[in-house]
């Protein structure tokens, strides 16, 4: 049993050393290029930005929705 577990242990690390290899600007230049290009088809493609936003709309009232239920729970 002891076998096993060596062998699992080396393998479960392998996965988090492998993302802590990657440098801190890569991941910050990642997501500005994302940010550049969600901006840009925001500006282009009126049906995404319509979609984008409503969405963004719905989850900004669900978490106003959730927090009020909570609150009401604690009275």
């Amino acid at each position: 049993m002891s076998s096993t577990e060596t062998t699992q242990t080396p393998s479960t690390p392998t996965p988090p050393q492998a993302q802590a290899k990657v440098s801190p600007n890569l991941r910050k230049k990642k997501k500005a290029e994302g940010r550049k290009k969600r901006a840009v088809k925001l500006k282009t493609n009126k049906d995404f930005a319509k979609q984008y936003f409503e969405g963004k709309s719905k989850r900004s009232t669900d978490k106003k929705s959730a927090f009020r239920k909570k609150k009401s729970k604690k009275k």
